[in-house]
């Protein structure tokens, strides 16, 4: 479910400075209070969160084998689904990104994400003894925290091509009590960067620190995004409908052809979704074909990717599977398989073009497997960016966050395409000169397709 705030911090121009950031300091979560007599501790499997909670409010702590650290807060409602409201002290996730989301159902040990997924919690009887349990600004013990984290959670080290005990060796005489917070920064950033990773970044104060740079492609369409927007709608018949905050627009072409332009999938609330959904169900019902644009979509959540797959489903069928670290680097639990199915009102089509571009990442790429498994689907476009992990959240004790790929994700053909991306069914690029004529040839092919 943390996939939104890896993208939203992507993407994020952070305008937080000077006074404007000593306002948002007033913003950040604090711990609610937990009833004694009704307290509960709940250890998960396979990813480092504790939940303390009551019947009523919940703390999730981030632990590693030396640390232990209250990270985010929140509430279980009396359906027992748990919301997280705040993340600990962090300004930019509380004020700008973060909004009220839902961590998953719980009952006796048992966590059901919205997507069918489960996670599995142990009860203990009190919170591990560890070394490092209370904030602090000690470069060292910020050092071993983050460098456990990764060593304990992150799924990908093989796909990596990374020796993460080397990274130690090589790192850790580095860092001494006289370390400042920008050098640790850096010494952190060229770790993370030897991962290479979509999902891995760092948090601190107001300032992103990715592992993963920004490809040649992604750069033509973040560059040209206004104008290939532009471009688009000299294809269509006329203005679009737009729901969910412009993240779902949709019309028709010029031919009477259906067109969904699926900008994002960050959005928690399923009644909204839903009601979305079944607007553009019912805009669109007798369309022959539709489009579906995922080329400017850099995901969100998982739940709602696989929400608007169902609505073009004709059957139950395997998008997925992913699953977490079970203990070494390549230990992992068993798939934990995610399906598609009809659900909601449907949006029928004879056919349906998908288009994708190394934009489209995360959940939707997450949509485009899922899509991928209706016979009636064909993709075209290009090979989609390649990072498919939930997010793994963590706190350091300096306050810093720290995201990171906990999972391996697989297709239903049971290929992992994490860093790989997913191949279209037919390559069609849009080139510089094509984006300054006015011209998408991958629309036009889209269309074309679906006219036959």
């Amino acid at each position: 479910m943390w996939k939104k705030i890896a993208v939203s911090v992507g993407v994020l121009v952070v305008l937080c400075v000077g006074g404007a950031f000593a306002y948002l300091k007033v913003k950040t979560g604090t711990p609610p209070h937990i009833d004694a007599s009704k307290r509960e501790l709940w250890q998960s499997e396979g990813y480092n969160y504790i939940l303390e909670m009551d019947d009523k409010n919940v703390i999730v702590y981030n632990f590693t084998k030396d640390s232990l650290l209250p990270f985010a807060y929140g509430q279980i409602e009396k359906d027992g689904v748990i919301y997280v409201e705040k993340f600990h002290g962090n300004p930019l996730l509380n004020t700008t990104l973060w909004k009220r989301a839902p961590l998953g159902h719980f009952q006796n040990g048992i966590l059901t994400e919205e997507t069918g997924a489960v996670k599995q919690y142990k009860k203990i009887d009190e919170l591990p003894k560890v070394k490092i349990n209370a904030f602090t600004k000690d470069p060292v013990q910020n050092f071993e925290t983050l460098w456990q984290i990764f060593d304990e959670r992150f799924s990908l080290f093989e796909l990596a091509h990374v020796d993460w005990k080397k990274v130690y060796e090589e790192y850790r005489p580095k860092v001494t009590q006289q370390t400042t917070e920008e050098e640790l920064r850096l010494l952190f950033k060229e770790m993370i960067g030897k991962l290479n990773d979509g999902h891995t970044m760092i948090l601190s104060g107001t300032t992103i620190t990715p592992s993963r740079e920004e490809g040649e492609r992604e750069k033509i369409y973040n560059e040209n995004e206004e104008t290939m927007r532009k471009n688009i709608l000299g294809y269509l018949g006329g203005p679009l409908q737009k729901r969910l905050n412009d993240q779902l627009q949709y019309g028709k072409t010029k031919d009477g052809i259906g067109y969904i332009d699926m900008n994002g999938f960050g959005e928690f609330d399923m009644k909204k979704i839903d009601k979305a959904l079944a607007d553009a169900a019912k805009e669109l019902a007798g369309n022959r074909g539709i489009v579906i644009d995922l080329r400017f979509n850099g995901g969100g959540s998982d739940a709602f990717a696989v929400a608007f797959a169902n609505r073009f489903a004709d059957k139950k069928k395997l998008a997925f599977s992913k699953q977490a670290r079970s203990g070494g680097y390549e230990q992992f639990f068993a798939p934990t398989p995610i399906y598609i199915k009809p659900q909601g009102e449907s949006i029928p089509a004879d056919k349906i073009v998908v288009m994708t571009s190394e934009v489209t990442a995360s959940a939707a790429e997450i949509a485009t497997m899922s899509l991928k498994e209706i016979d009636r689907v064909t993709v075209i476009g290009e090979t989609t960016r390649g990072i498919h992990s939930d997010v793994l959240m963590n706190i350091l004790p300096n306050e810093w966050i720290v995201m990171l790929s906990a999972e391996q994700y697989k297709a239903a053909d049971g290929n992992v395409y994490e860093r790989v991306g997913l191949k279209p069914d037919e390559e069609v690029l849009i080139r510089n000169e094509d984006i300054q004529a006015g011209k998408d040839p991958v629309l036009a092919r889209a269309v074309e397709l679906l006219k036959k």
